[in-house]
């Protein structure tokens, strides 16, 4: 199911303890798009900026493919729409430079998840 959903052989990494987070394996061999939503989700998640990118298309399940729970399942939600919010905006607003854009985007993502941290 995960591999049809992203479309070849997932990666599959941990950036929470209730989560797990499937990548393209050869997105970028591929050249497939930058995924700025599994990026920040995994920036976020790790308490840091990764270093790297993830590319294709991603999926997030619970810990040995189980559903997420409720409020994470809510919290990838809001981080997904938050990013999609940033990136209409930079239509005609672009962002300065490339540090720009990855703060800009973490401080929205981290502002949306935050109404589902207890």
């Amino acid at each position: 199911m995960v591999r049809s959903a992203v479309g070849g052989f997932p990666d599959e990494a941990v950036y929470h303890r209730r989560a797990s987070l499937h990548v393209h394996g050869s997105g970028q061999i591929e050249r497939l798009p930058l995924n700025l939503s599994a990026w920040v989700l995994a920036s976020l998640w790790r308490g840091m900026e990764i270093p790297y990118g993830l590319y294709g298309p991603a999926v997030v399940t619970g810990p040995q493919l189980a559903g997420l729970d409720e409020d994470l399942e809510g919290a990838v939600q809001a981080v997904c729409a938050a990013v999609a919010e940033i990136r209409l905006e930079w239509v005609t607003r672009p962002p300065v430079g490339e540090p720009q854009a990855r703060a800009e985007l973490l401080a929205a993502a981290r502002h949306a998840m935050s109404a589902f941290i207890a």
